[in-house]
């Protein structure tokens, strides 16, 4: 991936894109990032696609970087700041979002631009597979990779097929250029946000289950808690610069957690009920873990190129506990929101 194959434009036939663009928000340039951009370097591109790293660092540091990757100043800090700057010097006909802490598979461009040679695709995403290890880590991976965290399907679908947004993206330039780009105003959601408006233009958000993305979340409980706390949150946001921020499975997910919990309060109160319910309740978490394991267990084994430590054999135990807790904090950002946005309008 030198400076002569990021310059180079060959000609391809039928109009399909000669060149790509991969562009990097991130905050400095650290190992994470020279593992992310090692991942890029060695991926399988076809001889006539040329394709360009570029990284929007949000620090002054001048690192050492790779020959054919360019670097731009993401003077905010903030993630769409860092990919529209980046799009901004970026000359691929594909724009290919990738993020520092991410591991990308050897075919990743290559199935992108499959996915997009149908015209109605507006966007391609893939599955988002949590690599931390330890006792948290393979805690949080398990609870990731289920539906516990909520009803993303990149999360933890097998199956291909339209979503309403799937992880990272990749979206030819034009189509990129008519949206407007990602929504400076949404430090998080701006992905979920900008799929929102390719499929209101008309065209299609593609997810590609084989398309699995290696992802390091490395933070520690707290920082879970605030980064959930804050996907709550601007969901609301979101929604009051006009995106449909809840879809009817987030409603759907949510009054199921309501009458479940409801059900269970009153159910407590009674005497007479109480064992049933604990035991009904244990034999849930008991099968709450099993299945997020297996869930998370099925998603690895399709980056059999990724070598690591096994998830933590405790991690199915504390799995469905974390999950509760991360969707507690997300609920609070939700509600916090929803606070906000009256006390605005107000």
């Amino acid at each position: 991936m030198g400076d002569e194959s990021a310059s180079t434009r060959i000609p391809m036939p039928h109009g399909h894109p000669r060149s790509v663009s991969v562009v990097i928000p991130a905050r400095s340039w650290d190992t994470r990032l020279d593992d992310t951009v090692a991942s890029l370097v060695a991926m399988e591109v076809p001889d006539h696609i040329a394709v360009e790293v570029v990284v929007a660092l949000a620090d002054d540091s001048t690192p050492s970087v790779p020959e054919g990757v360019i670097v731009v100043r993401n003077l905010s800090g903030t993630i769409p700041d860092a990919l529209n700057a980046a799009i901004a010097v970026a000359s691929g006909e594909v724009i290919v979002r990738v993020d520092a802490r991410c591991l990308v598979q050897p075919d990743h461009v290559t199935r992108v631009l499959e996915g997009l040679e149908d015209p109605a695709v507006g966007c391609v995403g893939g599955a988002a597979l949590v690599l931390d290890r330890g006792l948290f880590g393979s805690t949080y991976a398990v609870a990731f990779n289920s539906v516990m965290l909520g009803p993303t399907v990149y999360r933890y679908r097998r199956s291909s097929g339209p979503v309403d947004t799937a992880y990272l993206g990749a979206w030819r330039r034009v189509d990129l250029d008519a949206l407007g780009g990602f929504d400076p105003a949404l430090v998080r959601n701006q992905d979920n946000d900008l799929a929102d408006r390719v499929r209101s233009s008309g065209k299609v958000v593609w997810y590609d289950a084989n398309l699995v993305v290696g992802y390091f979340n490395d933070r520690d409980l707290f920082g879970a808690l605030r980064h959930h706390h804050e996907f709550g949150l601007w969901r609301m946001i979101q929604r009051d610069r006009g995106s449909r921020a809840l879809t009817a499975r987030h409603l759907g997910a949510l009054g199921g957690f309501a009458a479940a919990g409801l059900a269970s309060l009153g159910a407590l109160v009674s005497q007479r009920s109480r064992s049933t319910v604990l035991r009904v309740g244990a034999a849930s978490y008991a099968a709450a873990g099993l299945w997020s394991w297996r869930s998370a267990t099925r998603l690895r084994q399709a980056r059999s190129d990724i070598d690591g430590p096994p998830l933590h054999p405790l991690a199915p135990v504390l799995a469905p506990a974390l999950a509760a807790t991360l969707d507690a904090a997300w609920l609070a950002g939700l509600f916090r929101g929803m606070i906000r946005a009256r006390r605005t309008a107000r």
